[in-house]
């Protein structure tokens, strides 16, 4: 898959208008403005996401993944560092628990957040490429890296990578958001977004 510059910007302004409804929903959970950002889009070999999150694989990880599938099929993945999901978590369930408390907890708060930011997200971009897409149940999985994104794939296979913001209170938490296409679901999503941009053009 190859998207120009332009592909790029526009996947990220649909993108950020799931991500305002996502942000929505959170504040009501958490009880407090929950400010969500998607700064940039890039579409990068797995090895590199890998590398921008830190220590060659070996971080360990808490990830939301869920499946969608329709026209495109795909494997969305929400990544924080194991310490940032813990401190997310203690935000949506309250500060009263400390972190050492969590534990039991943090699978379900995750798979809840993890929920809201994917379902929002792809729905917004399926709703603006006309694509249908039926979501499968989340699942957390918690451990290292290397072993959550790559599961055993060609490293050098390109997905869609989101750096995800979140601005609650005086904290910051950033996450990541992959999305994993095959090579023919990677050329349908191309297809769509250029015919998106056509129909912006023509209406223009």
């Amino acid at each position: 898959m190859t998207l120009n510059e332009l592909e790029l910007d526009a996947l990220a302004e649909l993108f950020n208008l799931g991500v305002g409804q996502a942000a929505d929903a959170l504040s009501q959970l958490a009880g407090e403005a929950v400010q969500l950002s998607i700064p940039r889009v890039q579409l990068l070999p797995k090895a590199e996401v890998v590398r921008q999150l830190g220590a060659d694989g070996d971080r360990r990880i808490s990830a939301v993944r869920q499946g969608f599938h329709g026209e495109i099929v795909t494997d969305a993945v929400l990544m924080f560092p194991a310490e940032h999901s813990l401190q997310l978590v203690q935000i949506m369930v309250g500060d009263v628990l400390p972190l050492e408390q969590l534990g039991e907890m943090e699978q379900e708060a995750l798979a809840e957040i993890g929920n809201i930011l994917l379902n929002s997200v792809v729905a917004s971009v399926g709703d603006a490429l006309g694509i249908a897409f039926d979501g499968s149940l989340p699942e957390v999985e918690l451990g290292v890296l290397s072993d959550v994104l790559l599961a055993n794939e060609s490293v050098s296979e390109p997905l869609l990578s989101l750096q995800v913001r979140f601005e609650i209170a005086t904290r910051s938490i950033v996450g990541h958001l992959a999305f994993l296409l095959d090579m023919q679901s990677s050329g349908r999503l191309e297809a769509k977004v250029a015919d998106f941009i056509r129909r912006l053009e023509a209406g223009a």
